[in-house]
């Protein structure tokens, strides 16, 4: 990982222009000498060196430990690694991220057009630039990766504010807005692959799959958002229902490892039957839980909120199902 360091440097004048004197040591390190050339990268208030022409750090990626940053510093860090050209930044934090550091997060990335947030959890999140939209999995990854999101953020309301959901239910419709962008680039994708089939000739299997997957994501966020705009109009039962939510991230959990594994090839086809078991499973269980959430968490007034922890439940079944099927089609053979 790379260090990073600060020092604070007065700007000299020199005849007619404005000079700052970069430090020696760096200089060494680097074979910086008289007469080397640099490419100066800069927007607003940041500017950064470049080693070279091409850019020496373009394509590099890096870790950065969070915990006791400001936001303001933070908002320069972020902004600098962009200016220079980090692919790849990797936010990590000793405490969990909360949801307002979050969204500050996503603020600063308004100013760094290429960033989005590629993969994130409970304690780090990283942001980097997109590859292309042929690649229809890694693009599903995204949006499934927006909806795990989505997810942990309901729950922790749940948990933690009860008497204030309403606020939590601005942020997390925000973060349902991520997943609409995210399903667009699932439809982007799908629609080059099918112009232009030979661009990856190998994902060209997955676009049904991965359509229906990504209109079902979408609409399982919708779900968590209404949710927490239902509870939040005097449910009581909020302990049972968050104990459900926790019980269905599991299952979530386990689909996106499966996409996961279909993506990176990281499963063996000849043990396809022992990942299709628990999907299946999952499937199964659909009618089971239907009822037994009625049972649990009617309240006269909030069957509302039944009615979407049910169809919560319901599309994660939904998915499993075209994943087994996704997993069918592709058992060689015999």
């Amino acid at each position: 990982m790379d260090e990073i360091k600060y020092e604070v440097r007065t700007i000299q004048k020199v005849g007619s222009s404005l000079a700052v004197y970069v430090p020696k040591e760096w200089c060494e390190v680097n074979n910086i000498t008289k007469g080397s050339k640099v490419t100066l990268r800069y927007t607003n208030n940041f500017l950064c060196i470049d080693l070279d022409e091409t850019g020496k750090v373009r394509g590099k990626t890096i870790d950065f430990d969070i915990t006791s940053i400001p936001e303001n510093e933070l908002r320069y860090l972020i902004t600098s690694f962009y200016v220079v050209g980090y692919e790849r930044v990797k936010l990590i934090s000793h405490k969990k991220i909360s949801l307002p550091l979050r969204r500050f997060v996503l603020s600063v990335l308004k100013y760094t057009p290429k960033y989005s947030v590629i993969e994130e959890g409970e304690n780090y999140m990283i942001i980097g630039e997109i590859g292309g939209v042929e690649d229809i999995l890694e693009a599903l990854k995204r949006e499934f990766n927006s909806v795990t999101t989505v997810f942990k953020y309901t729950i922790e309301a749940l948990e933690s504010a009860p008497k204030s959901l309403i606020d939590y239910y601005e942020s997390i419709n925000e973060l349902d807005d991520e997943v609409d962008r995210a399903q667009v680039e699932v439809e982007r994708a799908a629609y080059r692959l099918i112009d232009k089939p030979l661009v990856g000739v190998d994902k060209i299997k997955y676009i049904i799959s991965a359509s229906v997957i990504s209109t079902l994501l979408e609409r399982l966020s919708d779900h968590f958002v209404l949710l927490i705009k239902e509870v939040s109009n005097g449910f009581s039962n909020v302990e049972k229902l968050s104990e459900y939510l926790h019980e269905f991230s599991k299952d979530y959990r386990l689909l996106f490892e499966v996409i996961d594994k279909i993506t990176t090839k990281g499963y063996d086809e000849i043990n396809i039957p022992a990942i299709l078991s628990p999907l299946i499973y999952i499937n199964e269980r659909k009618r089971n839980v239907r009822e037994n959430i009625t049972k649990a968490l009617y309240e006269k007034g909030h069957e509302l909120v039944t009615y979407h922890v049910i169809r919560i439940y319901g599309i994660i079944a939904d998915i499993s199902e075209v994943l087994v099927n996704l997993l069918m089609s592709l058992k060689p053979i015999r």
